[in-house]
């Protein structure tokens, strides 16, 4: 379960993330990154960041290389504005929920149409 704690930092690392990726790298590969989620792992040494782009998966791919390839330095832009003894470890995963949630309501809709051809 999730504290308080871990909650307000995770805000405060997503709103910091989203400003940085939007504002300060500037790699054509970035694409359109929106930060969807952040979690705080109970020590508060490794934040897990998820994150959507307008795109295939091909362009989803170029984003996390670009991300990976910016976590230093997107850690040391977040230091300043951070009050933690230890900045944390970034870890950037593909959020794949607006994909799957997608894949379900066409599943729903083809059995919808399936029982009133019934």
């Amino acid at each position: 379960m999730e504290s308080i704690r871990q909650r307000k930092i995770a805000d405060q690392i997503k709103k910091l993330v989203s400003l940085i990726v939007d504002q300060k790298i500037k790699d054509p590969n970035k694409g359109f990154i929106t930060v969807t989620h952040v979690k705080m792992s109970g020590d508060l040494r490794i934040a897990s960041i998820y994150f959507s782009v307008l795109g295939d998966k091909e362009q989803a791919q170029k984003s996390l290389q670009v991300l990976n390839r910016a976590k230093n330095f997107i850690r040391s832009e977040m230091a300043p504005h951070l009050k933690l003894r230890f900045i944390p470890e970034l870890r950037f995963f593909i959020d794949d929920t607006l994909e799957y949630a997608n894949h379900i309501e066409q599943l729903l809709a083809k059995i919808k149409k399936q029982e009133n051809e019934k």
